[in-house]
């Protein structure tokens, strides 16, 4: 059952997404129930994530360096906080193998600061998103759809990667690299612009990305084969067990007059090469019951003072609707 408080969230919600689409031709079709609904369709048991189905929940430290400060009055980079981090292994099948390359890893976490607010963060270890708005992605999804035959027909899945060949870009880096050989071992990008916004009321346009701490850490093809296919919850414990490096550097990746701000299929202009403040180190300390991550979401619109997404960006405000359904039929 939902609690009051997800479900005020999830009726909110939903008049949200069709509000910021509202003008448009797809306004009546595309509603978090119409993507979470295909996505189900497609992953499995309803009682499973549509995406990112297989994962653990984490808890862990974070602490802000110095330089955060300067970027931010955000009270996440106050000082050092808990953090609840859930790793997983993309699609909508719990049994999908984690020697895949041919999914995304997720991290999700939650900086509480114990009281005066919580920032929250969804990531994959790409830099760039599969689609770039709500209707590309339930076009994504609907080409993809079982016939009659139980199978998804290869030409409609052509046909639509042709009308839209940024949705091929991010399969594409995935399979460029290789599988990862640990939760820990492997970049995250938040993928979206954000805004930091200082105590003097400076403004910066950044993107996020996690470093690992333990470096690249990478498969391949005969090695992952050689791991099976549940791997990754054992190879994380050993590694705190062990005090081997279990974490990341936080940095920003500096923005300027001109990026591009509401397609998330794209990486800015020479992306690589930017300037980068770190923001502080996060380390994962111990296991922890998955019962913690799953009696709620992360929600990324969730964003304590002095740190903002992007407001014009419908597929950046469009996650929280579509969660908060998918939290409610999980549920």
């Amino acid at each position: 059952m939902l609690s009051r408080t997800v479900t005020s969230t999830l009726a909110i919600s939903v008049v949200s997404w069709v509000g910021t689409m509202s003008g448009s031709a797809i306004a009546q079709t595309v509603t978090p129930e119409a993507v979470a609904n295909v996505m189900r369709t497609l992953g499995g048991p309803v009682k499973a994530r549509p995406s990112g189905a297989k994962g653990q929940c984490f808890v862990g430290t974070f602490t802000p360096t110095a330089e955060a400060k300067t970027l931010t009055k955000s009270v996440a980079f106050e000082k050092a906080s808990k953090v609840v981090a859930r790793f997983s292994v993309g699609s909508g099948n719990p049994k999908v193998m984690d020697s895949s390359k041919a999914v995304n890893r997720g991290f999700s976490f939650r900086i509480d600061d114990g009281g005066k607010g919580q920032t929250e963060f969804v990531m994959v270890n790409a830099p760039i998103n599969f689609v770039k708005s709500p209707d590309q992605m339930l076009g994504f999804l609907q080409a993809r759809l079982p016939g009659a035959d139980g199978k998804p027909d290869p030409e409609k899945i052509k046909a639509f990667a042709e009308a839209n060949p940024e949705t091929t870009l991010q399969g594409k880096y995935l399979a460029s690299k290789p599988v990862p050989a640990s939760w820990v071992g492997v970049s995250y990008w938040g993928i979206h612009g954000y805004t930091m916004t200082n105590a003097s009321g400076a403004k910066q346009l950044v993107k996020f990305r996690m470093v690992p701490l333990a470096g690249e850490l990478g498969l391949t093809d005969d090695e992952a084969k050689a791991k099976g296919g549940d791997f990754l919850v054992d190879e994380l414990k050993g590694r705190i067990e062990s005090k081997a490096p279990a974490g990341f550097e936080m940095v920003a990746l500096m923005g300027r007059a001109g990026d591009e701000k509401t397609n998330a299929t794209q990486m800015w202009d020479d992306e690589d090469k930017r300037t980068q403040v770190k923001l502080g180190t996060l380390t994962i300390t111990a296991l922890e019951k998955n019962e913690t991550c799953d009696g709620g979401i992360f929600d990324p619109l969730t964003l304590a003072a002095g740190l903002e997404g992007p407001a014009d960006e419908p597929l950046f405000t469009a996650r929280q609707p579509a969660y908060a359904v998918s939290f409610g039929q999980r549920n």
